[in-house]
């Protein structure tokens, strides 16, 4: 009996702790997009930022000029790389779009 509420205290404690450390579009956009480049008419016109929240994580995909780029997941704060960027949007992502 013991143990059940030692695992269910940490699962608990994992979710919380994803959850307040899932990145948000700005932490994103700090990170990739150079400041410059932000304030650029031009980019402002043909960028979007295609972000989709799970709770516990996030994926954030840039459009530029109707071309996807590489998609990052963010977790713990971090982001990691998960599709090859060429233009081409993630299957399995299109089921929560």
């Amino acid at each position: 009996m013991k143990r059940k509420w030692m695992f269910i205290g940490l699962l608990i404690l994992a979710v919380i702790t994803l959850t307040t450390t899932n990145p948000s579009k700005e932490d994103y956009e700090a990170i990739f997009v150079h400041p410059h480049v932000k304030t650029a008419e031009i980019f402002n016109k043909h960028y979007e930022l295609e972000h989709i929240n799970f709770l516990l994580f996030s994926t954030y995909t840039p459009i530029v000029a109707e071309e996807y780029g590489k998609t990052q997941l963010g977790i713990l704060g971090k982001f990691f790389a998960i599709s090859d960027g060429q233009f081409d949007y993630p299957k399995w992502l299109e089921l929560f779009s």
